[in-house]
């Protein structure tokens, strides 16, 4: 089944229509926001933007909840990452996961859209995500990304597909932790990836924009020890694909990042 498939590699790839249009998409991403002022005239845009948490989030839920069954509470933010022509984020050509391992990693990326809804800081939604793991209700928490291409583009996708990693190849020691500046106030904590030989990328060619390419970027779970013995979350880039024709159209894509808290 697919959710034994996500279980078991992190990723899968599902069919889902959208009714986001590409003024929706375009509207409700984020940018580049690499100081608090940037970042206050950005929050101000999303928040008057509502199609993202109106539309797309209530199409999703259900996928989401099927995906985890153990799901109790999940946070859907006021934006998306758009990439590609007319949009101000440009393709991610290089190996990384967008987070680190840890939870004191997650300080400036905290997923916390019913607390940025009160006009919390950061370091106050940060806080109330560890007293939340803390507590008793529950007992783990997943960032999910889900990636699709979206209009204007006809597709499919064949010039930058997105390949992923699977968890089970990919060794701890090869991680190799980062912090990438420009995007959040503060810096974002990330992750490269040393090459090992044992490492297993795939791709799904041809994606259409009634497809999502859904992988874990987060994971925590109670009780289990840190440092952790094993990866659980994705590693993914995009790539220039040799076989595309040299007129391909340009991919237009866009990423939802969402978290959920499980029992």
């Amino acid at each position: 089944s697919k959710r034994a498939f996500f279980e078991k590699h992190g990723f899968v790839l599902l069919e889902h229509r959208t009714a986001m249009t590409a003024e929706d998409w375009l509207v409700n991403t984020t940018a580049p926001a690499p100081d608090k002022a940037s970042a206050e005239k950005l929050d101000s845009v999303l928040k008057a933007a509502p199609p993202v948490v109106e539309v797309y989030a209530k199409e999703i839920d259900p996928l989401v909840r099927d995906l985890l069954p153990s799901a109790v509470d999940v946070e859907y933010p006021r934006f998306v990452l758009r990439r590609g022509p007319g949009g101000p984020n440009n393709y991610a050509l290089s190996v990384h996961q967008d987070y680190g391992l840890y939870r004191e990693d997650m300080a400036n990326t905290v997923i916390s859209a019913k607390e940025g809804s009160e006009g919390l800081g950061q370091k106050e939604r940060y806080s109330r995500w560890l007293d939340r793991m803390a507590s008793g209700d529950a007992s783990g928490y997943t960032v999910l990304n889900l990636w699709r291409p979206v209009p204007p583009m006809e597709g499919p996708v064949s010039k930058v597909p997105l390949a992923v990693c699977d968890p089970d190849s990919v060794r701890v020691q090869d991680t190799v932790p980062q912090n990438l500046f420009g995007y959040v106030p503060g810096g974002q904590h990330t992750m490269g990836l040393k090459f090992h030989p044992d490492q297993r990328w795939y791709f799904y060619p041809q994606m259409t924009k009634d497809e999502v390419l859904v992988h874990r970027q987060f994971h925590w779970q109670k009780g289990i020890p840190e440092p952790y013995d094993r990866i659980q979350t994705v590693f993914h880039t995009a790539f220039e694909h040799p076989g595309a024709p040299p007129n391909a159209e340009k991919r237009t894509s866009s990423e939802y990042r969402i978290g959920v808290w499980t029992r």
